[in-house]
């Protein structure tokens, strides 16, 4: 597995690269979350000469409301990058119980790209990891390895 390069990539990049990886677009034009959605952002970044695009599926009823399921906030959230310096100062008596749990919630897989970095760790991933910690007992500020800001693909 190789390690993401985490130097800042220009919104343009991002949206570049995801419309190029056939990230779901939006097609709607007339869904009320379209200015704010970065589905519907990213119809402007699929390159003219492909023939197939990924796309959401408008004849679907919650699609083109105020609840869509598929809508993505076009804001960059900040989120923890490597979870490792959590462990620090925390007693091994909490330490174990408290990896072999997340390991077991996440996977094997999942977890240690949060551990190491390779993958930031969404916003409920966070809030899930924040609660399990205080469920094993410890009550001491939760320090991450660093943090980034990206989007919610």
């Amino acid at each position: 597995m190789k390690k993401e390069d985490n130097t800042p990539k220009t919104r343009e990049q991002l949206f570049a690269e995801k419309a190029e990886k056939s990230y779901a677009i939006c097609y709607s034009q007339t869904c009320p979350l379209r200015e704010h959605c970065l589905r519907s952002q990213l119809l402007a970044y699929v390159p003219q000469d492909r023939r197939i695009s990924s796309c959401v599926n408008l004849n679907n009823p919650a699609m083109q409301t105020e609840t869509c399921h598929m809508y993505r906030d076009d804001q960059p959230v900040r989120m923890p990058l490597g979870i490792a310096k959590m462990y620090y100062d925390m007693p091994l008596r909490i330490a174990r119980p408290l990896k072999q749990h997340l390991i077991q919630y996440f996977n094997r897989k999942r977890y240690y790209e949060y551990h190491s970095g390779y993958r930031p760790v969404p916003p409920e991933h966070e809030q899930y990891i924040r609660q399990a910690i205080l469920r094993f007992g410890w009550q001491q500020p939760i320090e991450f390895n660093d943090y980034v800001e990206d989007y919610l693909w």
